[in-house]
């Protein structure tokens, strides 16, 4: 089947598959909301889409999980969302030379060296942490962002400029934890919420897949709105969001001032200070999320050595004796760092922290003041699809068009 005539009707309806096929689409989150997204998104043919989430499919995602896998998908990929979305993506894309890239980690860990490659994000996460951090370093690096949530038969979604105006985070300072899916069930289910249904899902994924089919036509009209919809009343209001003076979150994007090299094959924190430095004369580096070099135990209070970001503590911030996944240490002092000046001493845990656990990896972006007085972003050689493993759809593919 020809390329033209498998998207004969797209054109009709005003695609251009020509565009929807060199975009490249970031989606972080694969749950019900994700997959319903990645799955219009590659029937219409968006050419490269990176798939991001932590989390493992449970029996009970089955009743609103397009891509929920079967026994033999299980046996041959394993329990994570992100490998079975992946390579179920690449089966059912209309892509002629379709990439789907996945990684089973947080967000923050993987770092934005995947927002800064994408086009498009799209957002479709359970915490408004992730989120906010999403927001901010899309805004950061000028990349539009789509995100959605829904309860129930009720949902929403907005569009966010990757350069002006309103952001996630106007009229949402607060944080909250980052859980996986089993936390988020049992939580919900204590409160007596319904966190989703399948109906709701798809009308949402339909709207969101929409949005940044749009945005890639270069149709912005929507940026700045967020949309309360109903699918049991078929009702949609949409309204206008408003910059807060207030808002905590970052609304201008920044420049690069430079590009770190050199770190070597495994870096730790203390070659990312001594790289800066020795290329730009040192400065204030601010990290992309709060820096735990050791906690507590939540449950049993035992000292903790963590030397990761704060989402990936808070997943399950117990130590190893309690089910957890930290070392116990023999001492404790709490700390959280969320910058470094360079010609400060580093502690001995934050020092030899490894970079790939700070979401600092290649292609990653840190805020930075410079001894020159220079501010805006440093840049971390490289390209993130080193970090990324891969799938293509002549590896995959199911169908035959």
């Amino acid at each position: 089947m020809t390329n033209a005539y498998l998207h004969s009707r797209s054109v009709l309806a005003g695609y251009d598959p020509a565009r929807l096929l060199d975009a490249r689409v970031l989606v972080v989150g694969l749950g019900a909301l994700g997959q319903n997204v990645v799955q219009n998104l590659a029937l219409v043919g968006v050419g490269q889409l990176m798939l991001v989430d932590f989390d493992d499919f449970e029996g009970h995602n089955a009743t609103r999980s397009p891509f929920f896998p079967t026994h033999a998908e299980v046996d041959q990929f394993g329990a994570g969302k992100a490998t079975t979305v992946a390579h179920r993506a690449a089966q059912v894309s209309t892509a002629s030379d379709a990439r789907v890239y996945y990684c089973a980690e947080l967000i923050q860990e993987l770092g934005d060296g995947a927002v800064n490659w994408a086009d498009v994000v799209v957002s479709a996460v359970d915490s408004t942490t992730a989120r906010a951090w999403l927001a901010e370093r899309s805004r950061l690096l000028a990349r539009p962002m789509v995100e959605g949530g829904f309860s129930g038969p009720v949902f929403n979604l907005s569009a966010f400029a990757p350069d002006a105006g309103a952001c996630y985070r106007c009229g949402r300072p607060g944080r909250e934890s980052s859980m996986s899916c089993t936390a988020y069930a049992l939580a919900a289910e204590q409160a007596n919420i319904v966190p989703a249904i399948q109906t709701s899902a798809a009308v949402l994924g339909g709207y969101l897949a929409e949005q940044v089919i749009q945005i890639l036509h270069g149709n912005l009209n929507r940026f700045g709105h967020r949309s309360y919809g109903d699918v049991r009343r078929e009702t949609l209001i949409t309204a206008t969001l408003e910059a807060d003076p207030k808002c905590p979150g970052i609304h201008q994007p920044q420049p690069v001032v430079g590009v770190v090299r050199d770190l070597g094959s495994k870096p730790a924190l203390d070659d990312l200070v001594g790289a800066v430095a020795r290329q730009f004369g040192g400065g204030l580096i601010r990290f992309p999320e709060p820096v735990i070099p050791r906690i507590s135990c939540t449950k049993c209070l035992k000292p903790c050595l963590v030397q990761a970001t704060e989402s990936s503590w808070l997943t399950n911030p117990k130590c190893v004796d309690c089910n957890g996944q930290w070392p116990v240490i023999g001492s404790y002092r709490p700390d959280s760092v969320t910058e470094v000046d360079t010609s400060d001493e580093l502690s001995d845990e934050l020092a030899s922290t490894p970079l790939d656990r700070l979401g600092i990896r290649s292609g990653a972006s840190l805020a930075v003041q410079l001894a020159d007085r220079r501010s805006g972003l440093l840049r971390i050689e490289g390209d993130i699809l080193a970090w990324v493993q891969r799938a293509t759809m002549s590896e995959t593919t199911a169908l035959d068009l």
